[in-house]
This record gives structure tokens, C-alpha cells and sequence, in this order.
């Protein structure tokens, strides 16, 4: 009689068959569509028994051509088993295995590789190297030596080796692959970024369309929740291209997946970029997009044309993106060295890096050897100055080339590890490389900017001598240049860096990486709305910070223009100025009427900032306060805090607002630690159910009949934490204490004044309220934080920008005035006021605070996006459009002859061994007899 067990297997194998069958059915149909590999298919079955070989499905569906493999794992010790499935293995070009310890799985497992692999090895050619996706290099983040703490990218290539001795027996034993792993660091090393310029950028994908880097790629999770910050994100290696370039066209979650860009319009313009990328297809579009800045808190729109070519001999295309306008332009300005040298003016050379503060950009190649370990702790400003020095001897050559040249082939493996070039050697001397384009630039903006290397103070370039640099509060001057460099003159009176008395470190120190700032990226892009517009921001982070370390920065670009259309960015000039300061004179100028030289007015104070009826905030442009009359509210954006007001300045079109799509978010996730596995029913177990079950109804009895009050007939009480003591007398009365008590949670300290009579509280006493957002209790929490687990998802969230246009009228900027009417019960309303700040990207807001109207809050966090049931499936069954491999080598008109398919080890005795002892025993009797 066949058990339900063996019932539930003859189900499964009967659903495997149908699936086995069904594929052989409308393989046609399949490669018509142009889906999957169109290669290699197998089939794995992994069972701890069948009850047949199902020979007549085979023959039907798979013979005689064998397209699909059938692998069989059979779990257990079973010999009476491993019959059918051995045959179902054996009969279509498949392999058979018997797993029977757990220790034992990985190896038999992987048993599929090599049969996959035979027709490759039987022709004996096909060498195919295979590029990987991008991985994490998790050595890197355990400190091996060498490597600088985080995870590095990599992609591996491998090629597969073959053996080909000859046999009796017909074999084809794949011996292995031979591969390395190239750090995708070095691959983005062959597109310099000095060459693409401010917000162009490079890129790179494979034949399935997925980034194997990108400038918006984030594998690593830098959220606000410390338990989860720099690990990987789980999809980190499958970030598709259609996540990371946003169109500026998409309202909606997933709007850009391959499958909706079939419509016409723009969808289909970036339907097309993205198959020629992975198509490798030569391609020139343009596309307008959303890019989002400082991690997520700002956005810039932008028109880019992009370019797309293959990099022969991998499954990669390099993209290119360029902005529209500036990007089609560069400044070509260079000093030839060997010229200087010529000339016997290379000492100034030297000269413009002897003197002053600079920096260059850390990431960039200016010069470097080939060996790294001999410029480990060696700064690009130490390598430029080496290398400086070098040129000017005799016999100096650029070796601008990026290969390196073999260690000495004779050497053995041992000694090809070992092998360093010493520190003196010519070896190291004659394996560098510099980048002579990036190099000679370098040293034209160096004497560009030379101005900065001379000991100056700031008030000298101040136009207006009544004027000071104490009275703006100017601690730095810093010039930022296309080739990296970055200069700037610290004004000793107010910079508590430069002599050391400020905690926080140097702030050209920490933002020197030139265009890649994104103070230098917002000053290029805002040129276009305003040429003599100086570009204001401060930390969002400033309300936390100490007061008197808090610095503004500002921007200007610097533009090189020919024939009135032609334009491309040199440099970014700016300045940092103490906060306190800027205040200050912010306060100075709002709190004083206006004068007008034209006519004689007068006004009131009740009409300035200083009024007590008006709150003015000095917001940028993309919405963050720059300056109020609290300090607090610094760095913050504004619709936090007058949530009512942002909306109406959307309205009123003084704001854009922006949707963001984040489709690289990780959502957390409580989850109890479940498995989908059954578990092994004993009777033990069984007695635990029946024991839990009892135990259940008894207490539910209990709890529905209300019999536990037979024991407390008296009312029961809820105190607060701490307050009842177990060992007090029957007859005390319990009371409040007075004072303040105060209530932990997960979001911080409350505290309620409790009621000073005491006693058993009563219908007319008032019971202090709990906060609504006290959350759980600490210790439920702790006990659900290591359940925890993050999980893709997709996040958006609403950024806004200013727009400028708007605000002017008849080449003027005129005043934006509103009204919040009927926002409160008495009436009242809430009039605003705004106004350009001239040559800058700021706004000044008044809003009227004597209406006690309730604000909403408006929040730039993103937030995750709920996809309905539809949409979800809609996405599973989505398929992005991808390549199959360029080569397929599955089939070998002589693989029939290998008759090696498997099969269960088995102990038994040997026949020469027992031929010996029989033979040693007869031998044995003979003598003695």
C-alpha cells in the first residue's frame, strides 16, 4: 500500500515530468521569442526516491536529440532507490549522484559542471573567457594587508582548461578554469574623469543590463539605522541601468522598466539606449533626467546626450554621459614641461607647489608607479612634486602606457611572488606612468592660480576698503580647478583651523576632490540661471554642531566663453564664512528699513525682520534654511517647519516640485526566525503539542469566564513602571509619588507631572497622560533587534528646486505675496512675503506668526512605495531584455560514447583479494599437512 509520503513524491515527480516535458514542447517557440541563453538546459531532480523511470515522457519529449541534461541527486542511504534515478541520468546525458552526509554536499553537487562542460573539452578550441558581474571584495573590509577598510567592486575573468591526453576510454575531464579578479577601481582608471569634465561621468554594462559601475551605484547601505550601516545591500550586484538614470518624464515607481518602454515617445527613445548598451551597439542619444545630490536631498534637472560602444572581448559596453551645453566643451589650456625645461624655466615650475596651501584631487592619476606597494604612503601631492623633480633631469620620458610589463619567465612561481623591484632599482624607476595631458594642465592652472601661493591677506582683495573680512566673517578663500587643483589662503583672524583651535578638521582638507564636489557641480549648473550668482549652502547637519564651527560656503563658477555660444567651465572660485557672522549681517540688513536713493520713503519696524509679528528665513534654492533669527533651525529644510507655507510656495510656483525614485533602497523588515521545513514528527514532539494545546483552552477558558477574579475580588490597578512594591502590607494604600517620572522609550525621554494627592485613584482623579509615541518597552525591542533583516525595496521621495524664472518680471525680481486664509478656528490668516536675493540663489521668506495656524509637516525622507498586488506581479513577470552569450558549445556528435554518467559508491569485497587468501589458505594446508 503506497503512504501518503510516497503519494506526496509521485505527485512532485509527476509536476517535475510535466515541467521536464514542457520546455522540450515549445523549445521552438522559446528561441522564436528570443528569451534566455538558448544553450545549455538541464534538469536537477532532487528526491529521496522515484517510483518510476518515466522512459516514455524521455522518449516522447527528449529523445532523440537529448536538448536537455537530467541531473539526479538522491538524498539518503537508500540502495534500493538510486535504480530509476541512475537510469533517468545515464539515459539523457546527465549524471547520478547519492548524497549521504551533509558533508559531502557541496562536492556532489557540484558534480553537473564538468558533464555540462564535455562537448567544449571534446572539440578541444573553444577557449571562451567569461567576465562575471560585479562582486564585493570582502577581504577589503577584514583589513587584509594592502587594502584601505570598506568593500572594493570586482569582476573576475576566467577561461576554462582542458585535458587532452588520450584514453582507452572515451573521458573529457575538464581540469579546471584559470582566471583572475580585476578591481573595477582599475577599470574606471581608463576613462580619466578630468577628460569628461564637471557632472559628465562614465559607466559601464554587461549583456544583461546590469551597472557594473556608476555614479549612482550604492552597494552599501548608509542609512540612519546604525545596525544596518555599511553592509551590503542585498541586490547590490543586479542594479539594473534602468534604476540608476532617472527620466525626468517618471511619475511613477518603475515607469522605466524595459517592458512599458515599448510605447512610443520618450519611452521608447530609452528603450533603445538601453538595448544598444547591451546590444554593444555604437549609439549617440540625448535624454533629460533627474540627478539627486547630497545624498538624496537635492536634485538638479538636466538634459544629457549619452554615448555607447562595446569594449571588445567582454559582455561590458562603456557609456558616456555629457550635459548638455557646457558639456560639448573644454578648456584646453597646458604648459608643455619639456618646453619649461628647455627654456631653463622649470624652477618656477616648482615654484608654483613650493609655497601655499593646495591639494589635488585624491582619486586621480596625476603619476603613479605600477607597483603599488611602493606608493602606499604616498600622497598625489608627494608623487606630483617627485615626479616634477624627475622630469627635469635628462633622458625624462612620459610613459603614459597602463600595461605592465611580465616578470622575467624564467622564474619559477615561488619567485614570481616574491618578486619586488627595489626602491632603487631601475626596475621601479623606469615602471610608472603619467598622465601627460592631466600633468601639463595642472601645471597651467598652477600658474593660474599662483596668485595663491603667495602670502596675502584676504581684506587685500577686498574691493571695498571700508570694508574687512572680520565683518563678513570670511575664514577661507579657496579657487577649485578642472585638473584637480584646489588652492586657498586662510584668513588667520577668524579661521580657528588654521591655527589649530577648531575640533573639526580643515575644510578644504575634507572637500578637495575638485569637480566631484558637489559645491563645484551646484555653482557650474546654476551658472545657466544666474552668471554673477554666488551659490550658498551650509551642513544640514549645522543645528548639531557647535555653533562656532558652523561655516557657509559660497560658490561662484568661472566660465571661458567664445563667440557667445561657446562655453565650458575652468574653475570654481569661494569662499567660507563663520555662520555666526553671516547672521549677523543678515540680521543687519532685514532688521533696518530700506532706503531709497530715488524718492523719500519711510517705514516702519514692524515691517522689518525685527518685528516680533514676522519670522524671515534665508532659504537656497533647494529649499534648506540658510539663515533665521534661531540658529536652530540652520541646515533644516523648510518644510519641517512650516509645512502649510512650503506647499503654498509650491503653489505659487516659487518652488518645483520633484518626484525621486530610489530603486537601490533597503526597506528592515521583523521577522521571526522560521523555517519552510518540516519537521520530524516523534513522540516526544507530539506529547508537546498535546501538552500546548491543553494548556491553550485552559487559559482560554479562564480568560472568557473571567474565574481568576475568584481569587482578587477587588478592581485592578495599572502602575507605572516601578512604582508598586511587591512586599507592601495588604492594608497600605498604594499612592503616586510626586514629581516628575519619566518614561524610556525608543524615541526618547518624557516626563509627566503626576497629581499630589495620593491614594487609591478614583473616577474624579486625573491620571497623567502617556505620550502617544512612547513606543515599546526597551527591552521588547532589544528582544526584536536581532530579527531584523533588510530587504530591496523601493523608496521615493519629494525634492524641490527654485525656480527663478517665476520671480522675475520685466527683467526684475519682484516680490511673491500671499495668504493662508481661514487656518484657524478665530479666522485668522497667514500672509507671506518672498523675495530674490540678488546674485545668489537664496530667497527671503516672511511669514506672519501672530495667526496660531497649524502647519503641516513636509518631510524629504523617502518613504517606501507600496505596490499594489497587480503591480507586484506585474513586475515578476516583467523581463528586462537581454543578450545571450555570444558563443554556446552544447553538443558533440561522439559524446554518446562517454559512458561515464554516475552512480552510489558501494563496499564489497574484492575478488584478487579473495582469490589470494583462498589461494595463501590452500597453500597454508598443504605445507602443514
Amino acid at each position: 500500500m503506497m503512504t501518503p509520503m510516497m503519494m506526496v513524491m509521485v505527485i512532485l515527480l509527476m509536476i517535475v515530468m510535466r515541467l521536464c516535458s514542457s520546455p522540450l514542447t515549445t523549445n521552438s517557440q522559446y528561441n522564436k521569442s528570443g528569451q534566455g541563453s538558448q544553450c545549455n538546459q538541464a534538469i536537477m531532480l532532487v528526491t529521496d526516491g522515484a517510483p518510476d523511470n518515466y522512459e516514455k515522457i524521455f522518449s516522447t519529449y527528449n529523445w532523440p536529440h537529448f536538448q536537455v541534461r537530467v541531473f539526479t541527486y538522491l538524498i539518503g542511504r537508500e540502495e534500493k532507490k538510486k535504480r530509476d534515478l541512475s537510469w533517468m541520468a545515464c539515459a539523457n546525458k546527465g549524471y547520478f549522484v547519492q548524497v549521504t552526509t551533509l558533508a559531502e554536499v557541496r562536492e556532489q553537487v557540484l558534480r553537473y559542471i564538468p558533464v555540462m562542460a564535455r562537448p567544449m573539452v571534446m572539440y578541444q578550441e573553444d577557449h571562451h573567457h567569461i567576465w562575471t558581474g560585479v562582486y564585493a571584495d570582502v577581504a577589503g573590509r577584514r583589513g587584509a594587508p594592502g587594502l584601505k577598510e570598506g568593500y572594493r567592486l570586482m569582476t573576475s575573468v576566467a577561461v576554462p582548461v582542458f585535458d587532452r591526453k588520450k584514453t582507452s576510454m572515451k573521458t573529457a575531464n575538464l581540469l579546471g578554469v584559470a582566471g583572475t579578479d580585476v578591481p573595477i577601481r582599475e577599470i574606471e582608471k581608463l576613462v580619466p574623469p578630468y577628460k569628461l569634465g564637471v557632472n559628465g561621468y562614465s559607466f559601464m554594462v554587461n549583456s544583461n543590463g546590469y551597472v557594473i559601475y556608476h555614479p549612482d551605484l550604492r552597494p552599501v547601505h548608509q542609512e540612519s539605522n546604525a545596525e544596518f550601516q555599511d553592509i551590503l545591500k542585498p541586490n547590490y550586484n543586479s542594479v539594473d541601468f534602468a534604476e540608476v538614470e532617472l527620466t525626468d518624464y517618471e511619475n511613477e515607481a518603475r515607469a522605466n522598466d524595459s517592458e512599458l518602454l515599448e510605447m512610443a515617445g520618450w519611452r521608447d527613445y530609452y528603450s533603445k539606449l538601453r538595448k544598444d548598451l547591451v546590444e554593444q551597439n555604437a549609439a549617440e542619444r540625448m535624454m533629460s533626467v533627474k540627478i539627486h545630490l547630497d545624498d538624496m536631498k537635492r536634485v538638479v534637472q538636466r538634459k544629457q546626450k549619452y554615448f555607447a560602444q562595446k569594449i571588445s572581448g567582454t559582455p561590458f559596453s562603456l557609456g558616456i554621459a555629457m550635459p548638455e551645453g557646457y558639456g560639448k566643451y573644454k578648456v584646453h589650456g597646458q604648459i608643455e614641461l619639456t618646453r619649461e625645461i628647455q627654456d631653463h624655466r622649470a624652477g618656477d615650475v616648482m615654484n608654483h607647489f613650493s609655497t601655499g596651501n593646495w591639494t589635488l584631487h585624491p582619486d586621480w592619476v596625476y603619476c603613479e608607479y605600477k607597483y603599488d606597494q611602493h606608493q602606499e604612503d604616498q600622497s598625489p601631492e608627494a608623487l606630483i612634486n617627485e615626479f616634477l623633480s624627475r622630469a627635469q633631469k635628462p633622458n625624462w620620458k612620459w610613459r603614459s602606457t597602463r600595461t605592465r610589463p611580465p616578470p622575467d619567465p624564467i622564474m619559477n612561481q615561488a619567485q614570481h611572488k616574491r618578486w619586488k623591484p627595489s626602491m632603487g632599482s631601475d626596475e621601479r624607476r623606469d615602471n610608472y606612468y603619467c598622465d601627460k595631458d592631466l600633468v601639463q594642465s595642472l601645471l597651467f592652472d598652477a600658474r593660474a592660480t599662483n596668485v595663491y601661493s603667495r602670502k596675502v591677506k584676504i581684506e587685500d582683495k577686498i574691493k571695498d576698503r571700508n570694508t574687512s573680512s572680520q565683518n563678513f566673517g570670511i575664514t577661507t578663500a579657496f579657487v577649485a580647478t578642472r585638473s584637480g587643483l584646489t588652492r586657498w589662503i586662510d584668513n588667520p583672524s577668524e579661521s580657528s583651523s588654521s591655527n589649530g583651535n577648531s575640533k573639526e578638521p580643515h575644510f578644504m582638507k575634507v572637500h578637495n576632490r575638485a569637480i566631484d564636489e558637489v559645491w563645484y557641480k551646484r555653482a557650474v549648473d546654476y551658472y545657466k540661471e544666474d552668471q554673477d550668482a554666488y551659490v550658498y549652502s551650509v551642513p544640514f547637519d549645522a543645528a548639531t554642531r557647535d555653533p562656532d564651527e558652523v561655516l557657509v560656503t559660497a560658490t561662484r563658477a568661472i566660465f571661458v566663453e567664445e563667440n557667445d555660444y561657446r562655453m565650458a567651465p575652468a574653475a570654481v572660485v569661494g569662499v567660507t564664512i563663520k555662520h555666526r557672522k553671516f547672521v549677523d549681517f543678515f540680521k543687519n540688513e532685514t532688521y533696518k528699513c530700506p532706503s531709497y536713493p530715488s524718492r523719500n520713503s519711510s517705514c516702519k519696524k514692524a515691517k522689518t525682520c525685527e518685528s516680533k509679528s514676522l519670522n524671515c528665513y534665508l532659504l537656497d534654492d533647494n529649499g534648506f534654511i540658510i539663515a533665521s533669527e534661531n540658529e536652530d533651525d540652520t541646515g533644516k529644510f523648510f518644510g519641517t517647519l512650516e509645512g502649510t507655507i512650503m506647499e503654498s510656495l509650491v503653489q505659487s510656483e516659487v518652488y518645483k516640485k520633484i518626484q525621486i525614485f530610489d530603486y537601490q533602497a533597503v526597506c528592515l523588515d521583523t521577522q521571526e526566525k522560521n523555517s519552510m521545513a518540516s519537521i520530524l514528527t516523534t513522540p516526544i514532539q507530539t506529547l508537546k503539542w498535546f501538552a500546548s494545546w491543553v494548556m491553550g483552552n485552559v487559559f482560554w477558558v479562564l480568560v472568557k469566564t473571567q474565574l481568576y477574579t475568584l481569587w482578587d475580588p477587588n478592581e485592578a490597578w495599572a502602575y507605572a513602571q516601578g512604582q508598586w512594591d511587591p512586599n507592601a502590607a495588604p492594608t497600605d494604600e498604594v499612592t503616586y509619588s510626586k514629581g516628575p517620572i519619566n518614561y524610556q522609550s525608543a524615541f526618547g525621554e518624557y516626563q509627566e507631572m503626576l497629581p499630589d494627592e495620593a491614594g487609591i485613584p478614583t473616577e474624579d482623579t486625573k491620571h497623567p497622560e502617556l505620550p502617544d509615541d512612547i513606543g515599546d518597552f526597551p527591552s521588547l525591542e532589544l528582544a526584536y533587534i536581532n530579527k531584523t533583516h533588510p530587504r530591496p525595496c523601493d523608496k521615493t521621495v519629494y525634492l524641490y528646486k527654485l525656480q527663478s524664472k517665476k520671480l522675475k518680471q520685466d527683467g526684475l525680481y519682484k516680490p511673491v505675496k500671499g495668504k493662508l486664509s481661514n487656518c484657524h478656528t478665530n479666522g485668522c490668516g497667514r500672509p507671506f512675503s518672498v523675495q530674490k536675493v540678488i546674485s545668489t540663489n537664496l530667497i527671503l521668506v516672511a511669514v506672519n506668526s501672530l495667526c496660531p495656524c497649524e502647519s503641516r509637516k513636509v518631510d524629504i525622507e523617502p518613504v517606501e512605495v507600496e505596490h499594489n498586488e497587480t503591480t507586484s506581479c506585474n513586475r515578476l513577470l516583467m523581463q528586462h531584455y537581454r543578450k545571450r552569450p555570444q558563443s554556446c558549445v552544447n553538443y558533440h556528435p561522439d559524446e554518446h560514447e562517454i559512458k561515464l554518467c554516475g552512480g552510489a559508491g558501494s563496499l564489497g569485497p574484492s575478488s584478487v583479494a579473495l582469490l589470494t587468501l583462498l589461494l595463501a589458505h590452500i597453500y597454508n594446508s598443504m605445507m602443514q599437512s
